[in-house]
């Protein structure tokens, strides 16, 4: 018993007389759950501020070339997310976002990705989108306002996936599939933040912009 009250009183949740015998006192109910969730906090911080340190080091000194693949259409909605709210001067989506517009339509979980793109071109970063004028362009132009729309000047594009580059240091290449029994579109993609690949991809989409025109 003396075990257990030494430990609520290390946390905080009872006050203690030194008198023998020792006496114990709790604390208001309210007053003790405050104690409890600041103790929970302070020590949530000091562990998120622990674990970013680790996870930078380990970023930083991770060289090689590596490549993720993401499946599922949360999962890959939620490295988009991640890539575009990370991105401080460009991004470019070459076909990708287009193919996103149909796919939102069965899973509305990609609307908040126009939501992100949007206040990212508030705060000032280059947005620019590739795709073909069967796409929809058009539309996403009224969508986006502020994004640059270039189109293919064929309908030979990558409508079935396409790429995503921000800041010219990650990239992702998105696969959409059709479920053959359902119908329903599926997605997944490959990730990497490797300089040499996403210089590779990078230059890519640059050419494919290149030889767009404006919608």
């Amino acid at each position: 018993m003396y075990g257990a009250l030494n430990r609520l009183e290390e946390r905080g949740i009872v006050e203690v007389q030194s008198s023998k015998p020792m006496r114990y006192r709790a604390l208001p109910p309210g007053t003790a759950l405050e104690k409890l969730k600041d103790n929970f906090i302070s020590e949530s911080e000091d562990a998120l501020a622990l674990l970013k340190e680790i996870y930078q080091t380990q970023k930083i000194g991770a060289r090689e070339e590596a490549v993720w693949t993401i499946s599922g259409v949360k999962n890959v909605s939620d490295r988009i997310i991640e890539m575009i709210r990370g991105a401080q001067t460009d991004i470019i989506f070459a076909a990708s976002y287009p193919s996103f517009h149909e796919i939102a339509k069965t899973y509305p979980i990609f609307e908040n990705i126009k939501g992100e793109i949007i206040n990212k071109i508030e705060e000032g970063v280059t947005v620019r989108v590739t795709g073909s004028r069967s796409e929809g362009l058009e539309e996403i132009t009224k969508n986006i306002p502020g994004a640059q729309i270039r189109a293919f000047p064929s309908d030979k594009s990558m409508a079935s996936g396409g790429l995503l580059i921000t800041d010219g240091n990650e990239a992702l290449i998105t696969i959409v599939s059709k479920n053959v029994n359902t119908s329903i579109c599926d997605l997944m993609a490959i990730y990497t933040s490797g300089d040499g690949a996403v210089s590779i991809f990078k230059h890519f989409v640059e050419t494919e912009w290149d030889a767009s025109v404006s919608v």
